[in-house]
């Protein structure tokens, strides 16, 4: 298993679900969960509103926003940030959530050996070894293509860099009443996901042929709890 980085998530953000999307599921896309301090793009930075979406104090907010900027990278998509180590993440949630059970560190992990040739993803440390298994789901990466045209080869040395990771949003944004593990007589776990790595891999097959989705590539990706 190949480690692609680490991410602060929310079990209970703001975004909104489908009512057949599970309610134990967890993702690392923008579409559909909050990352740690959201709203960091925008300037001016509202402090008191973003203490009190994650209740914090204004003061700790701030803190947590430097301590994100010196510690993290960040992927295109939404400025998402990720963690090249597991103590990163772990410093802050012992820093500043410490006995919250609605905010947690998921590492996110390939199969896909092409990641291996990207410089950046020899940057990412190994899982903890309390690293538990959530599923796999698959998620956009690359670039976007006509509808109309076919899928070209992945640029895996464009995007596959650390610094520029095309993740984009989850397939579950796209069937969120689960049709496809239907079709393919699969059954999904209870976090709502895959529960392993060939049955994600034919579900992606089977999307990318048909462009079921948004008009880009999908990836499986494993996702687990740290």
């Amino acid at each position: 298993m190949i480690p692609l980085g680490y991410y602060i998530v929310r079990k209970s953000g703001k975004k909104a679900r489908s009512s057949g999307v599970s309610p134990d599921y967890l993702t690392v896309a923008g579409c559909l969960c909050e990352g740690v301090i959201p709203g960091l793009e925008s300037a001016p930075l509202d402090w008191e509103e973003i203490a009190r979406e994650w209740d914090l104090s204004p003061r700790d907010a701030r803190r947590l926003y430097d301590f994100v900027q010196e510690h993290c990278k960040r992927i295109n998509y939404e400025l998402f940030h990720i963690f090249l180590d597991y103590d990163a993440p772990a410093h802050i949630c012992r820093e500043f959530f410490k006995g919250r059970d609605d905010v947690l560190i998921v590492g996110l992990c390939s199969n896909d050996t092409h990641f291996l040739d990207s410089p950046g993803i020899s940057g990412v440390a190994p899982l903890p070894e309390n690293a538990v298994l959530l599923g796999w789901d698959l998620y956009e990466f690359g670039d976007y293509v006509k509808e109309e045209e076919p899928l070209p080869p992945l640029d895996y040395h464009r995007h596959g860099a650390m610094g520029v990771l095309g993740l984009g949003c989850t397939f579950v944004c796209c069937d969120t009443n689960g049709a496809l593990s239907r079709r393919l007589g699969m059954q999904l776990n209870s976090q709502g996901m895959y529960p392993d790595a060939s049955s994600a891999t034919k579900a992606a097959e089977i999307v990318n042929a048909e462009r079921m989705g948004e008009p880009c590539h999908y990836l499986p990706f494993a996702l687990f709890k740290c």
